[in-house]
């Protein structure tokens, strides 16, 4: 039974506040924001319910403070070699935090439906505004749409302009379409069942592509993450037609994963009319960072082990930067202005190198050992998210976004309906 200091009403408007306050993303000093004001009123929640967060922890067989832990020792000894700081690990606690508090304190039904919509509704509406600012030049995307004049030059010139709200890029939003749709979540499913005809059926996905619009305008690859959750929640509405609807929704799910890895694999752009149809001359401009990790993990006798640390990823990268190779291909992508950067330091782009890179791989193992564990709540939705967020991992480093751990905890209590009382 949940404890009534749990349940008040003032502790669910805290995670509210912060919510609303993540997505408006202000910020107070940077990389922190206001919202993150809010962390020692959360982390006052856990310690209050210790006893709750402690089984918390052990639904997943402890693989959070074993990755924690595995953090810590990594991170002080690089400190003690000069490698690397603290920072990092602080990053990984606080998302710890945010889960473990989201958890602890449930927003209820009722204030999680509102607080959903109105973070839709705010993207949406400012996906309006910035579309209607173009019939204006002076006031081009009112600062809401990431525009790159590099684009047309690499035959992308669909990502020219691209929606992103107050988030510093689109990608970051495409990312952070996961929390909305997570606190939805229920009610697409009330929906979903509640259709009887084809016309019901109708509206309820040209009502869903309205409203998800904006995401798709973010151009953003992350947007398999929300297309699984819906798709896993669509087949929980109709259970007795899962055969029917899983087949489907996994193949397409597969074919946007797959073209969404051609892409960091290759340039792919521009298109051919022979096959292979698309641009494989050289390597994708992510691969280059991720080879370069590679490299470095595997010049040491125990980086695997305990990782390189943050300092030392940063000195030693230029070290494995191949600047012919870089040139070349930026060549493909008609981008010379990214030689430099390419050759000087670059985050992996790729979660499972990063996580290594920062903490060995013992506690990368860990820490995807968590996410991995929360399918046992057995819902379709909330699986096939974490399989696209772990495909979606192969090219961003993802698992320091704040409003992922938020994410995962809304969808696990949507998975657990004792824990969605408004009593």
């Amino acid at each position: 039974m949940q404890s009534p200091f749990s349940l008040s009403q003032s502790w669910r408007w805290l995670g509210a506040g912060y919510i609303l306050l993540t997505v408006l993303q202000a910020g107070l000093l940077p990389p922190l924001l206001f919202a993150d004001c809010l962390a020692p009123l959360l982390a006052a929640a856990v310690l209050w319910q210790w006893r709750r967060a402690a089984e918390i922890v052990r639904e997943s067989h402890y693989t959070l403070p074993a990755f924690l832990t595995l953090a810590l020792a990594t991170s002080i000894y690089h400190i003690c070699r000069g490698s690397g700081w603290v920072y990092d690990f602080a990053v990984f606690a606080y998302m710890a935090l945010l889960y473990l508090a989201f958890r602890l304190l449930p927003l209820g039904e009722k204030l999680q439906l509102r607080l959903g919509w109105a973070v839709m509704l705010l993207l949406l509406a400012g996906f309006i505004a910035g579309a209607l600012s173009f019939c204006f030049p002076p006031r081009q995307g009112l600062g809401l749409f990431y525009l790159d004049p590099h684009s047309g030059a690499r035959g992308l010139s669909f990502l020219a302009v691209r929606y992103q709200f107050l988030f510093p890029n689109p990608n970051l939003l495409g990312s952070f379409y996961i929390l909305p749709v997570a606190l939805l979540q229920p009610y697409w499913r009330r929906l979903c069942r509640s259709c009887r005809t084809p016309w019901q059926w109708l509206l309820l996905f040209l009502g869903a592509g309205i409203l998800l619009l904006p995401l798709f305008a973010t151009a953003s690859k992350h947007i398999l993450m929300t297309l699984a959750l819906l798709a896993g929640t669509l087949v929980e509405a109709w259970p007795e037609k899962r055969r029917l609807l899983l087949p489907p929704a996994i193949v397409a799910l597969l074919l946007l994963a797959l073209v969404s890895l051609l892409t960091v694999l290759w340039p792919v752009f521009p298109l051919s009319r022979q096959f292979p149809w698309i641009n494989v001359r050289h390597q994708g401009n992510y691969t280059i960072h991720q080879e370069i990790y590679l490299k470095m993990l595997s010049a040491g006798k125990l980086s695997w082990l305990t990782g390189l640390g943050a300092t030392a990823a940063r000195q030693r990268y230029p070290d494995y930067a191949d600047r012919a190779k870089i040139t070349r291909i930026m060549d493909e992508y008609h981008s010379p202005h990214c030689v430099e950067p390419y050759c000087t330091y670059m985050d992996p782009h790729n979660e499972y190198l990063n996580l290594t890179a920062l903490f060995g791989l013992p506690a990368a193992v860990c820490c995807f050992a968590f996410w991995i564990s929360q399918k046992k709540k057995a819902r379709w939705g909330l699986s096939l998210f974490l399989l696209a967020m772990l495909f979606c991992c192969l090219w961003d480093d993802l698992l320091s976004k704040r409003w992922l751990w938020v994410a995962l905890a809304v969808m696990v209590l949507n998975a657990c309906p004792e824990n969605k009382s408004d009593a």
